[in-house]
């Protein structure tokens, strides 16, 4: 079952499976809850902030396709390290975010780290689209 995968190799598939069901999941409530009431969501928690609403509702908007081209990227496993950086940088800008709002943003940098550890471990993975093709 394990096809020679080594420990490390199954630590990032893990970490990719959890990144995968995290911003599939919140990019299909995005999706299914109407993106203009996510912007309208999105722009009132930093309507009392130094953040220029423009900014903030160009943000909301691009926020779903985001995290959805995420989820399709980790998931395939193509170019796993660019991946891997685009989802932290993606999380760094909602924590970011989120300390800008007044609002907790602690799980935001635990999920930072599981990037940096997808990133890490992303040399060990084998675990690919291209891989899955039969010879």
């Amino acid at each position: 079952m394990d096809k020679g995968y080594s420990k490390e190799c199954w630590i990032s598939i893990i970490l990719r499976l959890a990144m995968v069901t995290l911003f599939g999941v919140a990019a299909a409530n995005k999706f299914l809850g109407g993106l203009a009431g996510v912007v309208m969501h999105i722009t009132g928690m930093f309507k009392d902030t130094w953040l220029p609403v423009p900014l903030v509702s160009l943000y909301a908007r691009l926020l779903p396709w985001a995290e959805a081209a995420i989820a399709i990227w980790l998931l395939l496993g193509v170019r796993l390290k660019e991946a891997w950086i685009f989802t932290a940088l993606v999380l760094v800008s909602l924590a970011f975010g989120m300390i800008v709002a007044k609002q907790p943003a602690a799980d935001n940098y635990f999920y930072v780290l599981m990037a940096c550890a997808g990133l890490y471990f992303s040399s060990y993975d084998k675990w690919n689209v291209n891989n899955w093709k039969k010879k």
